[in-house]
């Protein structure tokens, strides 16, 4: 195979890990280096070692620098900003780059990067200015957009002096999350009724059945994610959608769970009628 060849499929098995959240060691997975030699025996695959020290840098630096002369021909741009924290109780920030070209929004990532000092605003502001020095837009922001974190709104409006725009999405999170605060007990018993037949193979299989006999198409009900308010919205969504059957087997199996009461029913329904909005416009 030609060495231009060989290059583009080096950079295209790249673009693929990148995209698809793949480990470098999957070129050294039996059946993937099989499949790969299906498709072209004339093709090497290269070893997670080259692929992470040199494939994947040289192609970050051509996409870099495609990039960057994007960024110089935009007038201004917008900046959004986070932070995170991984499973490893390691703190990032993601700085995020919006602008317009040709009459089309266009957002490329700037920089992720790991947060080992403290989170004070000096230190944020810092880092913020060190990745807009990088990347040339330093005299281009109009407006950060970012949660109401005190630290990061200080960094902007103390150190930086940029326009701090609230994020619209986190506001909403914050408005959702009060309110729920005041329906607690009901939901509770929503998310112990739900664990109950997550925890039971029994039930489930029963409650699968029941629906069947009802003329209703089975479905499973969803569980609870940590991480934002709109498993909540999913949770009774799926809850009133078959609750008759749920009902139904809960009498059957004589499970000792709290029962909703109407009153309950009726609230849970009304909870969907006041959030639904919201979820629609997070997730549009």
């Amino acid at each position: 195979m030609d060495p231009l060849r060989q290059s583009k499929l080096d950079e295209a098995l790249v673009r693929m890990i990148a995209c698809d959240f793949q480990p470098f060691s999957i070129v050294e997975d039996k059946g993937f280096r099989e499949y790969s030699h299906l498709l072209d025996p004339s093709y090497s695959l290269p070893s997670r070692k080259t692929l992470s020290k040199t494939v994947m840098p040289r192609l970050y630096e051509k996409l870099r620098g495609d990039i960057m002369e994007k960024i110089k021909i935009a007038s201004a741009v917008c900046l959004t900003t986070d932070c995170w924290t991984s499973l490893t109780t390691t703190s990032y920030v993601t700085v995020t780059c919006h602008f317009i070209e040709d009459f089309q929004m266009t957002s490329y990532l700037l920089d992720c990067f790991a947060l080992t000092d403290r989170h004070t605003a000096a230190h944020l502001a810092r880092e913020l200015t060190r990745v807009t020095n990088e990347w040339g837009v330093g005299d281009k922001i109009v407006a950060c957009v970012t949660d109401n974190a005190s630290n990061i709104v200080s960094a902007l409006k103390d150190y930086l002096h940029w326009d701090h725009i609230p994020c619209f999405a986190h506001m909403l999170n914050l408005i959702v999350r009060a309110a729920l605060k005041e329906v607690q007990a009901m939901l509770q018993k929503v998310k112990t009724i739900v664990e109950y037949f997550h925890r039971s193979t029994v039930a489930s299989d029963k409650l699968k059945d029941t629906q069947k006999q009802m003329g209703q198409e089975p479905l499973r009900l969803k569980q609870d994610v940590a991480t934002g308010w709109n498993s909540t919205y999913y949770i009774l969504k799926r809850f009133t959608e078959i609750k008759d059957p749920i009902i139904s087997t809960l009498a059957l199996t004589n499970a000792s769970l709290p029962n909703l009461s109407p009153d309950e029913w009726e609230m849970s329904r009304e909870i969907l009628d006041i959030i639904k909005p919201f979820e629609e416009v997070t997730t549009e």
